[in-house]
């Protein structure tokens, strides 16, 4: 299976570009799996690095070594990109591989709480990008701005233009990744997932986010569609979710009770209550 990093260039505890990467990342198919690329880890980059030092900087290149793409999200300092995203650039730019970014399709985006949505930022990024040898994905004009009006309930992404935006821009990522479109799309509101096929639903699984807790409350495939095993992408998508919002999962309906106790492996990993 293909790997997609979700990587936000902020260290902010509620970074706006850490919340719009997990959403980008929720936009992808069952197909690719979306991997979370923490920085806050990493020390400065120089050639007199500690030991601990070295070894820190080791797993993060071998990360990056085995992902086969990047939705990389940035925000706006002095026109710029943050420190911390240009060091992990650096770092994994230098290995025994060489340039572990080389050659890798990579969704850009920024956000800003203003009005230009991080343009600088963005072309900075793209520009580092392509010397990097990574492949910018189009579009590649991506600028949030107000990015902070852009959700609702919790930390997804509501507004409608914004999320058909991106989730162009990620249907062509995956496309660069794993050579196809997805054959199975999913689309997020505050309460629900919805399961679409060549722009069709045909499945949805609703849930309750108010309690800090996912608690899956019902997963209905549209009969035309039954046992084709849909059902169970939805749960897939609700295990990512639930992983990239760092949620514990409540089985409470029928069928994801039924779903977890077929797979106790994935219901002990995710802590249910």
């Amino acid at each position: 299976m293909k790997r997609i990093g979700l990587l936000a260039g902020s260290l902010r505890a509620e970074s706006y570009a850490r919340k719009v990467a997990r959403n980008l990342g929720l936009m992808g198919p069952n197909t690719v799996m979306v991997e979370p690329i923490s920085l806050a880890h990493l020390p400065l980059w120089h050639d007199q690095l500690s030991g601990r030092e070295q070894a820190t900087c080791q797993a993060f290149k071998a990360q990056i070594k085995r992902l086969d793409g990047f939705c990389i999200v940035t925000p706006e300092i002095n026109r710029g990109i943050p420190g911390c995203l240009k060091n992990a650039l650096d770092i994994a730019s230098v290995s025994d591989d060489g340039n572990l970014w080389q050659g890798k399709p990579a969704l850009i985006a920024s956000v800003s709480t203003g009005k230009l949505g991080g343009m600088s930022a963005n072309q900075q990024l793209k520009q580092l990008a392509l010397v990097l040898g990574m492949q910018v994905i189009q579009p590649s004009e991506i600028y949030l701005s107000d990015v902070e009006q852009l959700f609702a309930k919790h930390d997804l992404l509501t507004d409608a233009q914004t999320v058909t935006f991106l989730k162009l821009a990620m249907t062509r990522l995956v496309a660069a990744v794993q050579g196809a479109e997805p054959a199975l799309t999913f689309d997020f509101g505050p309460d629900d997932v919805q399961l679409q096929r060549q722009g069709q639903t045909i499945g949805q699984a609703t849930f309750d986010w108010s309690t800090g807790l996912l608690v899956i409350t019902g997963v209905t495939i549209e009969p035309d569609f039954a046992h084709q095993g849909l059902a169970g992408q939805l749960m897939l998508k609700l295990i990512v979710m639930a992983r990239l919002f760092e949620l514990s999962i409540v089985a409470g309906c029928g069928y994801s009770q039924a779903f977890f106790k077929q797979h106790p492996a994935i219901a002990q990993r995710l802590c249910l209550h």
